[in-house]
């Protein structure tokens, strides 16, 4: 927890009034200077926008992450673009062009075929109205009926090849359209997934327990919500080294994916950082607390090892704190409860789990 008291302290200048010399919020950007000028990162919006919001404290989680990079010589543009999609669930700016790009060259071809189908329409109608204007004359000899009802059916033989052309013209359209929405939704899954171990990022959680409050609201039912900080992970990639942390945070999210699918409803993301937020419907919280101390035994029981080689990584821990669903809960304040919970548990000696603090009321 020794990033959050970097955190408080950057929270701090955000407090100062720059001196009485200009708008208070000029400290903050003497600030953010400071930290490109460490970072060596260049002054573009990106990057300016995570410093700001890091150093104005709107996102706690956010600011761990972007401490925990620039602690260990990593915020590199390619970790601002991680940071921005993992937080602020950002798409690629190229991918959205080319999304709107292929939006709009489908618009234009159905536009194109429509176009060619009302074309043809109308060279048929002239085609009736030219065979209607000869006949309307009175009399007419048996070579001429005859000619003109050959002529209504080369017309009408072409409007039928028109419109079958149309007709796979609009099924082509059709099956790339709903390419483009497969894309879409793509990308839109994409925005809520952490890359990293393919679970929910903070945004796609959010979503997710708001969903579950509302439904717990509406049923009567509790919701109990585990904060999982990972024991001494700065010690794992201080001790070996980032790329083993990246698997120690994948292993993680697929064992806490594991232990939750025999309890209905539950689910898992990854709130940022070593953190995990387990969200467990139906469930109050002694429950939840034996459900989680059962999770943190089994992976007790696993023991670490690098699959290059085979050698012994030592064993895995986890701390946890888990708060229950108050009537007048938002997200914000379910998820600081559990994280007090944790802190108290880190503070207690780490491996283990503990329940947030009763109600005071």
């Amino acid at each position: 927890m020794d990033q959050a008291v970097r955190f408080e302290a950057r929270r701090e200048v955000a407090g100062t009034d720059g001196g009485g010399l200009g708008h208070p919020d000029l400290a903050l950007f003497d600030a953010a200077r400071e930290l490109f000028v460490e970072t060596g990162l260049s002054p573009q919006p990106p990057a300016y926008e995570l410093f700001w919001m890091h150093l104005n404290g709107e996102d706690a989680a956010l600011s761990r992450d972007l401490t925990r990079v620039i602690e260990e010589g990593r915020l590199t543009p390619a970790t601002v673009q991680d940071l921005r999609r993992t937080h602020l669930a950002e798409i690629a700016t190229s991918e959205l062009h080319d999304l709107v790009a292929s939006a709009h060259g489908a618009a234009l071809k159905l536009g194109e075929r429509l176009e060619g189908g009302r074309a043809e329409l109308e060279l048929h109608d002239r085609a009736i109205l030219a065979e209607d204007d000869l006949l309307a004359g009175g009399m007419h000899a048996p070579q001429e009926i005859l000619a003109c009802v050959r002529r209504l059916r080369a017309a009408n033989a072409r409007l039928l090849s028109a419109n079958r052309r149309l007709e796979s013209d609009l099924d082509q359209v059709g099956r790339e359209n709903a390419a483009l929405i497969e894309r879409l939704e793509t990308a839109e899954r994409k925005a809520r997934t952490d890359p990293l171990t393919g679970l929910m990022n903070r945004r796609g959680l959010m979503d997710a327990i708001g969903r579950a409050l509302e439904e717990a609201k509406a049923s009567g039912a509790p919701v109990s919500l585990a904060m999982i900080d990972i024991d001494h992970f700065k010690q794992i990639n201080d001790q070996w080294g980032h790329a083993i942390g990246d698997e120690v945070l994948r292993y993680m999210g697929g064992f806490l994916t594991h232990c939750l699918k025999k309890l209905e409803g539950a689910f898992v993301g990854r709130h940022g950082g070593e953190e995990f937020i387990v969200v467990l419907p139906g469930m109050a919280l002694p429950a939840a607390c034996r459900a989680l101390e059962s999770i943190r035994a089994a992976l007790a029981r696993q023991v670490m090892r690098r699959a290059s080689d085979g050698a012994r990584l030592g064993k895995l821990s986890f701390s946890a704190g888990v708060a229950q669903t108050r009537p007048t809960d938002t997200i914000e304040l379910l998820i600081d409860r559990a994280d007090a919970a944790v802190y108290m548990a880190k503070r207690a000696g780490r491996d283990r789990v503990l329940p947030e603090r009763a109600d005071p009321s």
